[in-house]
């Protein structure tokens, strides 16, 4: 059901450096319940952890799939920002579920990301279980 406090979802940066007039991208990957609908509007905003919150960053994105799809928004910051910031979704005025994967923030445009390599994580060496045979062990 949809909630009247629209700010439930954040990511905290802590002590992240915003330079006035330098580049910055939102990244992330998000797909929405199929069950419940095929578009969902979220606000992604910016702004400072203090007491008086400053809000530096805010667009409207239309979440529009049922498969992962990564969705990218970048701004150019309207001042110097010091100290700890939020990046989040206002997500209440709707009440289609949606998951969120892969959330990146970081300085330049979404071709200045600096990626790693994936990690392969490989069961080799390991002892398998499954739940039934860990219950039956007791």
């Amino acid at each position: 059901m949809a909630s009247a406090n629209a700010t439930n979802v954040k990511v905290y940066y802590d002590s992240a450096p915003i330079e006035k007039d330098k580049v910055f991208t939102v990244a992330f990957w998000a797909k929405l319940d199929a069950a419940e609908g095929n578009k969902r509007e979220v606000t992604l905003y910016a702004q400072t952890s203090n007491v008086s919150p400053n809000l530096f960053f805010n667009k409207d994105i239309v979440l529009d799939s049922t498969e992962w799809k990564e969705y990218i928004a970048t701004f150019i910051a309207p001042k110097d920002v010091e100290g700890n910031i939020w990046i989040g979704f206002l997500v209440g005025i709707s009440d289609v579920d949606f998951w969120i994967d892969d959330f990146r923030f970081f300085e330049g445009g979404p071709t200045d990301e600096i990626k790693t390599a994936e990690t392969v994580v490989s069961p080799s060496g390991k002892l398998p279980a499954t739940w039934g045979g860990i219950k039956a062990l007791r």
